[in-house]
């Protein structure tokens, strides 16, 4: 007999289990995997030599060394109206996080945002992506296998995942940014960036933006092509940039495809990771310069905030994203994260604005509480 999705995530998270479940962008599935091992597998990832599991990697990783790798000692498939019915709170692994108080406060933001407007100015980079929390307090009642059925529904373009590991903690989101897609015959991967807000019977085609914007989204697809440029990879299919919907907001997005019946690059997938992570779209550019300034300035671990995760060789495929609308799960307090886009254009009180636009991708669904 078919176990039901909570009885599953149980079993798990009370064997001290590993556990992340997932449903891709456009379709009605919902996978779960559960890792029963003491600890996930820690290392380097190659997509090629790995088997089927799921990828999660923090935001500090550049060299890959911190990925980690859940494999399929239990996995089941769910369809989408198998998550109709929560009704008893689940258990979860909650883990540590000191980034409460000062780094979800608007002065320290708006001081990160001035300074790093500063330092494009004396040329130090061009952009660079600071980010902040907010903090929302958990109702007695809440379920966050119910809260993930309700975002599941609210934002089918997106990548939904929910990811409970012990001494990490538990993390979910809804992101729409695709790092990076691999398949023995392709290659793919995306460029999004500039962000408004969604209204309401809008003509996405002819969606009005600011110079600031289309040059922050050419900075990231720059340097897609950069890195292509680095393993002189030449043959390419770009599309966009165009105008896409994101629950609430709009962004503007171009997509990166190569063939690999056409170009021999066997391990493509695994080396475009390793170059482009994190993006300019999380970190900025010149990227070593730009993370150098988010460490220096942000008052706050990003844990796996901006990091990546998603399914390592899902039926021959891998699809992993960029952790982004994403919330941190403690006891008693769901911590969200989102960052903006800083360029020498950039408006204090808009990077902010911006920032509580992403945070509301997820602080709307707790009103249904």
């Amino acid at each position: 007999m078919k176990q039901d999705l909570h009885s599953m995530w149980s079993e798990a998270i009370s064997g001290n289990g590993s556990v992340a479940v997932w449903r891709l962008p456009h379709t009605d599935q919902i996978h779960f995997l559960a890792d029963m091992s003491e600890q996930p597998s820690s290392g380097m990832l190659d997509i090629d030599k790995s088997g089927f599991g799921f990828a999660v990697s923090p935001f500090l990783n550049s060299d890959g060394s911190e990925t980690l790798f859940l494999k399929d000692d239990v996995y089941a498939v769910f369809s989408a109206d198998e998550l109709c019915d929560f009704r008893e709170p689940a258990a979860y692994h909650v883990g540590s996080c000191l980034n409460i108080d000062v780094s979800g406060s608007r002065e320290h933001f708006i001081k990160m945002v001035e300074s790093g407007i500063a330092s494009i100015a004396d040329s130090k980079f061009d952009k660079v992506v600071p980010a902040r929390t907010l903090d929302r307090t958990l109702a007695d009642s809440f379920n966050l296998l119910k809260l993930l059925a309700e975002m599941s529904a609210a934002y089918p373009n997106a990548f939904v995942s929910l990811i409970s590991i012990p001494e990490i903690g538990t993390w979910m989101g809804a992101t729409p940014e695709l790092l990076i897609e691999s398949t023995s015959q392709h290659f793919r991967t995306v460029s999004l960036a500039g962000t408004q807000a969604f209204v309401e019977g809008m003509d996405l085609s002819a969606a009005a933006w600011t110079q600031k914007e289309i040059e922050e989204q050419a900075m990231v697809s720059r340097y897609i092509v950069d890195q292509f440029k680095t393993i002189r990879l030449r043959k390419f299919m770009e599309k966009g940039p165009r105008t896409i919907r994101a629950g609430s907001m709009i962004h503007l997005k171009s997509e990166y495809y190569v063939d690999l019946d056409e170009v021999e690059f066997v391990d493509l997938g695994s080396t475009m990771l390793r170059l482009l992570h994190p993006t300019s779209a999380v970190c900025g550019m010149p990227r070593e310069a730009a993370l150098k300034f988010i460490i220096e300035n942000e008052s706050m671990n990003r844990e796996l905030y901006s990091g990546f995760l998603g399914p390592v060789n899902m039926d021959g495929e891998t699809q992993l994203y960029v952790n982004l609308r994403c919330m941190q799960l403690l006891e008693r307090t769901a911590v969200l994260y989102a960052g903006a886009g800083v360029t020498h254009d950039s408006n204090l009180g808009k990077e902010w604005d911006e920032t509580t636009l992403k945070c509301h991708t997820l602080l709307d669904l707790f009103n249904h509480e």
